[in-house]
């Protein structure tokens, strides 16, 4: 088992070789962006062999990674590790419109948290979407240090573009967060980005 920082994705299961220079570097971006996963050397472990191949239909490539979710890639680039990974956040992100916050959950507690509110008159048509403020976010201080912040963010981020709703990031925090993945610029509104 490779541990790292760890997020919600401690499900993912890696089948693969050491002599595999795909394996590695996946190993790499799991290990350097803290997701933990389980490694499955197909070397020392010829009976799981059965299981990628099934999984691939019968085609030998390496390596298979399985997610939480049940589906698969295989030969990820980094690229679609990271669409992956942001995808699955953003299935453990949920609206909390009564308590006007976004929250993200992990064995079933909040482990961090965007606060916000709506900006008033908006919403009224596609060219003037509704706009969420958003001036706080926050991890539980047990949680910090684990990526959550980020995580809630792109969960976030996926369920305002999934709602046609723009962000206005008052939170530095959140602001940072977006200028540093310019795939989410489009979402701020009057954006100076």
């Amino acid at each position: 088992m490779t541990s790292t920082q760890g997020t919600a994705d401690s499900q993912i299961v890696m089948y693969g070789a050491d002599w595999c220079g795909d394996c590695r570097r996946a190993k790499a971006w799991f290990e350097a962006n803290g997701h933990d996963y389980h490694y499955v050397d197909l070397v020392e472990d010829p009976d799981e062999t059965e299981r990628v191949l099934e999984r691939n239909g019968g085609v030998k490539k390496i390596p298979v990674i399985v997610f939480a979710d049940d589906s698969h890639l295989v030969e990820p680039t980094n690229d679609e590790l990271d669409a992956k990974m942001k995808s699955l956040a953003a299935g453990n992100v949920a609206e909390n419109t009564e308590a006007n916050r976004f929250e993200l959950r992990h064995n079933g507690d909040v482990v961090s948290f965007a606060t916000y509110r709506t900006s008033p008159g908006t919403g009224d048509s596609p060219e003037n979407p509704e706009n969420v403020v958003v001036p706080h976010v926050e991890t539980a201080p047990q949680h910090r240090g684990n990526g959550y912040a980020a995580e809630l963010m792109d969960g976030m981020l996926g369920l305002l573009r999934e709602s046609s709703r723009t962000i206005t990031p008052l939170c530095p925090f959140a602001a940072g967060h977006i200028q540093e993945n310019p795939e989410h610029h489009d979402l701020v509104a009057n954006s100076g980005y």
